[in-house]
C-alpha cells in the first residue's frame, strides 16, 4: 500500500465517512479508512510513524468500486474493493503511466451478514458517487451523462497489433471495464479493413459507444 503516499500539508476536506477496515489480504493489518468529497485517505493502525503508512488517493483517479460478499457462507464479514489507475512512474524509465491499484478491505464491525454488507454498499455508493463529480471536474462530463453506466460494444480485429488484440481484450481490457462497471460486449472482426456491417449499426442504437 504504496502508492500515491500522503503530500505534507495537501488539503484533502472534511471527513464525510469514516471506518476502520482489516485488509482483505492480511487480516491482521487494520487500517482507519476516510473520505472526503476528493480522496479516499488511508491510514494503518500501527506504531509506525504517521507518514509512512498514510496513502492518499486520489477520485479523479477511481474507476469503480464494488461491494461483495465473500464465497464462505460461515464468513460474517463484507468486502469493499476500489480500484484505481492514478499516474505513476515507470520502473527504471522517467515516464509515467497509469497504473492499476487497487484497495481491499474486510468489514466485520456486525455479527450479521447482511448490515455488514449494507454498510460495504454505503461505501461503494459514496465512492462512486464522490468520483462521478471528480470525474466531471476533471473532463467537463455533463452530470447528467453520468447517471446510468455506459453500454459498449468493442469489435476487435485479432490480426491487429501485432496479433495480440485478443489477448489484450481478454487479459486486461475487459477486467478494466467490468471494474468501471461498463456494460461491454465483444465482437471479432475478420480485419481491420473490413466495413461496416448492418450488425454494427443496429448496435449503436443499442449500445452509447461502438468501439473498432
Amino acid at each position: 500500500m504504496d502508492q500515491r503516499r500522503a503530500e505534507h500539508g495537501r488539503n484533502t476536506g472534511p471527513v464525510s465517512l469514516y471506518g476502520e477496515f482489516t485488509l482483505t489480504a492480511n487480516r491482521k493489518v487494520r487500517c482507519a479508512v476516510s473520505l472526503t468529497e476528493k480522496d479516499l485517505i488511508v491510514q494503518r493502525l500501527s506504531s509506525s510513524p504517521v507518514g509512512r503508512n498514510k496513502v492518499v488517493l486520489s477520485l479523479k483517479d477511481c474507476i469503480g468500486c464494488r461491494a461483495y460478499r465473500g464465497d464462505d457462507t460461515a464468513d460474517s464479514a463484507a468486502y469493499l474493493t476500489i480500484f484505481f489507475y492514478p499516474l505513476k512512474r515507470r520502473w527504471m524509465s522517467s515516464g509515467v503511466s497509469r497504473q492499476r491499484a487497487e484497495q481491499c478491505f474486510r468489514l466485520t464491525g456486525l455479527q450479521d451478514p447482511r448490515a455488514n454488507l449494507e454498510e460495504a454498499e454505503k461505501w461503494a455508493r459514496a465512492v462512486s458517487e464522490r468520483s462521478a463529480r471528480q470525474q466531471y471536474l476533471r473532463d467537463g462530463v455533463m452530470m447528467s451523462a453520468l447517471s446510468r453506466p455506459s453500454r459498449m460494444m468493442l469489435l476487435v480485429n485479432p490480426q491487429s497489433g501485432k496479433g495480440q488484440a485478443l489477448t489484450l481484450y481478454n487479459n486486461h481490457i475487459q477486467h478494466m471495464l467490468n471494474e468501471a462497471g461498463v456494460t461491454h460486449s465483444g465482437h471479432h472482426r475478420g480485419s481491420c479493413h473490413q466495413g461496416p456491417t448492418p450488425s454494427d449499426h443496429s448496435a449503436q442504437e443499442e449500445f452509447d459507444r461502438v468501439l473498432l
